[in-house]
């Protein structure tokens, strides 16, 4: 997601809360686009498939967010003992994630420039 940027300027507020108002949109967007990707991944690779993508997924954002350096051990275990076909699985669910997401992220900056016009 986008981070908000630095404000240099000593004698204003901080941008954040305004730059997250604006990119609640978005937000709400690739989580939708999230939860329908996690239905069709249920529906056609099967529950365990879509529970081994959240568990890596889960992981990865503890090991980011929080730096807990026991949820990195555990998931560079568990991603070493993937099969062809779970690793073949979990990396196109990521790429169709990244690629719905990039969507999104075009779609927000059309319309924050239609608002941006209509201002």
């Amino acid at each position: 997601m986008p981070t908000a940027r630095k404000n240099n300027n000593k004698n204003s507020a901080p941008a954040q809360p305004k730059r997250q108002a604006e990119d609640q949109p978005l937000i709400e967007d690739i989580r939708l686009l999230g939860r329908i990707l996690g239905d069709v991944i249920r529906e056609q690779e099967g529950k365990d498939s879509y529970e081994l993508v959240e568990k890596i997924r889960t992981l990865s954002v503890a090991f980011r967010r929080d730096a807990d350096h026991s949820a990195d051990r555990a998931l560079k275990n568990l991603l070493k003992g993937l099969s062809a076909a779970e690793t073949v699985r979990v990396i196109r669910a990521f790429t169709y994630f990244s690629h719905l997401a990039n969507l999104a992220e075009d779609r927000h900056l059309i319309r924050r420039r239609t608002d941006a016009e209509r201002a």
